[in-house]
């Protein structure tokens, strides 16, 4: 399947396929990173809501924000920012993966690639607590509706 590969290392966007089986996202995020360095190998994975219509996913590196030497890129509006690659795909509503079908110039244009260096503040986990389930959903879906897609089409 179509995906979609973000690399801050050699900034740059590209498509790439996808073998459909989750441990090949550990393939497409890890790889070189600048001369004299160990290349990235990522073994867990983070998933991120695009937040758009169509059900865009990205998948990032898990520990990408803690490395010592990283590459970081923000992606749409807000400014969300993330260490090391990013593989977009789509959610099919359930468990699995399908095909990216957003263009690789809308999220070109949605990226801002942060200098090589960069100091990345993680900040503190905000901590909420709920006195039910039900509490806790409804303001999941509060958040979900006021959050802004972090990739708009062109078309």
């Amino acid at each position: 399947m179509r995906v979609i590969v973000i690399n801050p290392w050699d900034q740059t966007v590209t498509e790439a396929e996808h073998n459909g089986d989750y441990r090949d996202y550990y393939r497409l995020l890890s790889g070189p990173t600048l001369e004299g360095y160990r290349d990235a190998d990522v073994d867990c994975f983070d998933i991120v809501q695009i937040n758009d219509a169509n059900g865009h996913i990205m998948f990032v590196d898990d520990n990408g924000l803690l490395d010592d030497v990283q590459a970081f890129f923000s992606l749409g509006p807000q400014g969300a920012v993330f260490g090391g690659r990013g593989v977009i795909a789509r959610g099919d509503g359930g468990e699995d993966e399908v095909g990216a079908t957003i263009s690789v110039d809308d999220i070109r244009a949605a990226i801002s690639w942060l200098p090589i260096g960069t100091e990345v503040d993680i900040g503190h986990p905000l901590i909420e607590t709920f006195d039910s389930f039900d509490a806790m959903l409804d303001k999941l879906r509060q958040r979900a509706s006021e959050t802004r897609p972090l990739v708009s089409r062109n078309n």
